[in-house]
């Protein structure tokens, strides 16, 4: 004889619970949003994008990151995509947040969240970088032109995707016309600042942009002597004409007063201050002796 299982009924609790469930998931998680959610990726199965802009890390700076996240938690999601088709090792891709990934890393984390982005991962990246000041000068303009080389862009179309202007563009551009390994010790070891580069690169005179650059190492250079360096050696019109654009003798009279404190606070001079020195009173003294002619013709 069998006997008959009586139904089940169900579970006032469970209904209760599912019910939140479901109020909870169609609070946090919207049908048609247009916000993508994060997820846990494996660090093991994520690899960085051999085409970032970044180049460079500082290591102090990852150390601290670490700490940080060891100590706060990981506070914002690394973006990243899937690799491409027929990859299986990594599995993804990083499109923005390299340094998070890095100090996971040391912290043997075995994930990491993150959300998928499905769009240009190359902008994106470039303008997380330039968002958080991260890029020197020379990463900065290299990802810039290769943006443009790439995507056959003009320089007003990058303008626009990277919310700068075109003027911007184009001067950060001018930065690649210095000698590479120059613009590599200036930017990345020297740390000079993108607007003494831009200017630097403007100067049309090697021999003068050479001698900036010397000071440039030296970490002597400002954005106003290179300025002023670019109205020394004119020549053509104007200087056939007398005429010197940025240059008058009231400004000679300046420097004889601020070098005559220099010589009254007895001033240790460098080897290049004694060359520009001695630059200066050749080019006086030859000054004078061009006018001396002309002052004896005069007194006759």
């Amino acid at each position: 004889m069998t006997t008959k299982r009586k139904p089940k009924i169900p579970s006032p609790i469970l209904g209760v619970a599912a019910g939140l469930v479901s109020e909870a998931s169609s609070d946090f998680i919207r049908k048609g949003s247009r916000f993508r959610h994060t997820f846990e990726v494996e660090v093991s199965n994520t690899a960085p994008d051999t085409e970032q802009p970044r180049k460079t890390f500082d290591q102090e700076a990852i150390t601290k990151l670490a700490e940080t996240m060891d100590a706060e938690g990981q506070l914002q999601p690394v973006l990243v995509r899937q690799a491409a088709p027929g990859i299986l090792h990594p599995k993804w891709v990083i499109v923005a947040g390299e340094r998070r990934w890095r100090a996971a890393k040391s912290l043997g984390w075995n994930t990491l969240l993150a959300i998928e982005h499905d769009g240009d991962p190359e902008i994106a990246s470039l303008l997380e970088n330039l968002q958080r000041v991260d890029l020197n000068p020379q990463e900065e303009a290299t990802a810039i032109n290769r943006l443009i080389t790439q995507k056959g862009w003009s320089q007003t179309q990058a303008a626009e995707a990277l919310g700068k202007s075109r003027g911007e563009v184009s001067a950060i551009l001018k930065i690649l016309t210095l000698p590479p390994e120059v613009l590599n010790e200036l930017a990345s070891e020297r740390a000079v600042a993108r607007n003494a580069l831009v200017e630097l690169a403007r100067i049309q005179d090697p021999n003068r942009r050479n001698e900036l650059i010397e000071q440039a190492k030296s970490g002597q250079l400002t954005v106003k002597a290179i300025r002023l360096g670019k109205f020394d050696g004119i020549s053509g019109p104007e200087q056939q004409t007398g005429r010197i654009r940025g240059f008058t003798f009231g400004a000679v009279e300046k420097m004889a007063r601020r070098l005559s404190q220099v010589r009254a606070q007895h001033v240790d001079l460098s080897p290049l201050d004694r060359t520009r020195l001695q630059m200066l009173r050749a080019e006086i003294d030859q000054i004078l002796d061009a006018g001396l002619g002309f002052d004896e013709e005069e007194n006759r």
